[in-house]
């Protein structure tokens, strides 16, 4: 499934263009895959995370809709593409751009501070740095830095009439980050979590041994497991008081990975005024500089 963009300005003096390995290509395009759903922010504006899809790839500026016939030979890193009747082979691959939509729902979700703020940096306009955050996998999330190169509105093809961002991609900048080791605290903070059980809830006691920007993991009270069946994506709110500090915390979260006696929950808001409202990144560095200042407080490995 290819298209070609057409060239509007054939006078450019011809440069020597940086020759791509195609086998890296073809590793981002498994990270990063036609269809998939990614999140993304700005100008390394991590509080504005946005929601999107790759819908297409631009390789030498030939659109390509599908890698369901793309091969990659690991000798000599030269993709090749089946497509129906039609065979296409890059032999040197002078660029290659991820192409998202424009326009998405994502930006009406932000709060106010928030929008502000994206009206200030921008979002999928020429010139942005753009961070791409793929779907997590084992335990891993693929980031990648790009920047805005055009938007177009694509004239023909699966498209026709949709304006979208071609992102030309900065392919060292791949890595596949563990999300709870970044800058994940060691903790020994006593907690009580609460879980709805027959439309009451429960409390269990237990012990937040480690702390992320996301997600927390806590050591579950061992006369407290049985009480309640705990189950993946069961939702939870977990309180405890800040060290040395008078002010309770109650945080809400579901439960991602369940380790014995131990569980490990991301974090998607918390409690204020009998309320559920967003995690934001103010709470969260609060949360953080409180805890560094726990003896037991430590980075963890």
């Amino acid at each position: 499934m290819l298209n070609f963009f057409k060239n509007k300005n054939p006078a450019v003096p011809h440069q020597d263009k940086e020759v791509l390995d195609g086998r890296t290509i073809f590793r981002l395009m498994r990270h990063f895959p036609v269809g998939a759903k990614l999140q993304y922010y700005p100008e390394y504006q991590k509080n504005i995370v946005l929601d999107s899809v790759v819908i297409a790839y631009a390789i030498n500026d030939i659109i390509v809709y599908s890698t369901a016939g793309l091969t990659c030979d690991e000798s000599t890193g030269v993709l090749q593409l089946s497509d129906q009747a039609r065979e296409r082979v890059f032999k040197k691959i002078t660029s290659f751009r991820i192409i998202l939509p424009v326009f998405s729902q994502s930006e009406a979700k932000l709060d106010y501070i928030r929008r502000e703020e994206l009206l200030k940096v921008g979002g999928l306009v020429k010139g942005n740095v753009i961070t791409l955050m793929a779907e997590q996998s084992g335990g891993q999330v693929p980031v990648l830095e790009t920047i805005v190169e055009r938007r177009t509105m694509l004239k023909e093809g699966f498209y026709a009439n949709q304006t979208v961002a071609l992102l030309e991609v900065d392919a060292a900048t791949l890595m596949l980050s563990d999300q709870r080791a970044h800058l994940r605290l060691k903790t020994n903070v006593s907690a009580t979590i609460k879980v709805n059980k027959r439309g009451e809830y429960a409390s269990l006691n237990c012990t937040m041994i480690d702390f992320s920007d996301r997600s927390l993991r806590l050591q579950l009270d061992v006369d407290s497991v049985a009480e309640v069946v705990l189950k993946e994506g069961g939702k939870l709110i977990i309180s405890f008081n800040l060290p040395g500090q008078s002010e309770y915390v109650s945080l809400v979260g579901e439960v991602f990975r369940i380790e014995g006696d131990a569980i490990v929950v991301m974090l998607t808001g918390f409690v204020k005024g009998g309320q559920s409202v967003e995690l934001g990144q103010i709470e969260m560095l609060k949360i953080k500089a409180n805890l560094l200042q726990h003896a037991g407080a430590n980075l963890a490995k």
